[in-house]
Formats: structure tokens, sequence, C-alpha cells
């Protein structure tokens, strides 16, 4: 998110929110499920509003014991299916705040 804030786009850019601790409070399964729908949703916009560099250099790669070879795959494939997995999740994600009526949405840009 520092990416976003310096190439200002942090405003445009429709991350979203969830109020972990209500949704824990009504369903703690469902809480985990919902963390990883979150995290692939903003990943995904975040991927597409900041240089490739940055993903390159941040050194968050959870496959790193994997071998190179298979690492570009899971790479390529996510390049290829993160906009309609993109959907995806925001519906989950809406669902999620519908059924449990929790604070989970597009983050507020005062």
């Amino acid at each position: 998110m520092t990416h976003l804030m310096f190439l200002d786009k942090l405003r445009e850019t429709p991350l979203y929110e969830l109020d972990g601790e209500a949704l824990a409070g009504k369903s703690k399964e469902a809480l985990m499920w919902t963390a990883a729908a979150l995290g692939q949703y903003n990943i995904s916009l975040i991927f597409d509003a900041v240089p490739m560099k940055v993903f390159l250099q941040c050194g968050l790669d959870l496959d790193r014991w994997y071998p190179l070879p298979r690492r570009m795959l899971a790479t390529l494939h996510f390049m290829r299916t993160h906009h309609a997995d993109r959907e995806h999740h925001r519906q989950t994600l809406d669902t999620i705040r519908e059924r449990f009526d929790v604070r989970c949405g597009p983050l507020p840009h005062s």
C-alpha cells in the first residue's frame, strides 16, 4: 500500500476492508476463508496499479522454496486469471458482508 500512496493511486484503487474482529465473533471459520479472499482481491488490484518491479523486488514470495520453473508457472497462472478471480473474490466478500452483517467493502476515502 505504500507504493500506492507514493504513486498517488491509493484513493483510486478500490481496496476492500474487513472488520475481522466482528466476523470472528460471528464465525471464526468464515474469518480464515474471508481473509484469504480479501488478500487475493487486494493483491490483484495492487498488481494492476503498481509497476511489475514492485512485486519482483518486494521479497514477498511464499513459493520461494519451490524450483524457479514452478514459481514461474504459478506467476503466469496468476497473471492470466487474476481479473476473473477478482470478481469472484469481490462477490464472496459482498456475500460475507450480507450474511454476517459485518463491515466488509471498499475502503472509505476521506
